[in-house]
């Protein structure tokens, strides 16, 4: 049982580590890169990937808070069927919409943020 908490402890590590690198990385980068697009757009793929990062953490806690003794009633995950209890459901969906909305951030900020075309439309003359 030690090398399974040891392998939670270090996962979790890991992922926050790589997440805190990857938000500060983003958020000091992103008034240069978009600092001409409004604020959604501009702050969309950042808000997207501290949101995505929340999600995927939400499982590696539950681990984490497992592994110390804490709520494993509330917090275990499989049913004595062996089927996925509340919290095993919540940590398994929560990292796949993580994952998937972290691809979505990642793609949205790295592509060549184009020009604002919100205020154009705005200012256009009608058809």
């Amino acid at each position: 049982m030690g090398s399974r908490k040891l392998a939670h402890t270090l996962m979790f590590a890991f992922n926050l580590a790589a997440f805190s690198s990857l938000l500060t990385f983003v958020a000091v980068k992103t008034p240069g890169k978009r600092g001409h697009l409004a604020f959604a757009r501009r702050w969309g793929p950042f808000f997207g990937l501290v949101f995505a990062a929340s999600l995927i953490m939400v499982d590696l806690t539950r681990h984490i808070c497992l592994d110390a003794g804490m709520f494993p009633e509330q917090l275990h995950m499989f049913n004595p069927d062996m089927s996925l209890t509340l919290a095993g459901r919540l940590g398994m969906y929560s990292t796949w919409v993580g994952n998937i909305l972290l691809m979505v951030s990642l793609v949205w900020y790295v592509l060549p943020a184009g020009p604002d075309r919100s205020r154009d439309a705005f200012l256009a003359p009608p058809l």
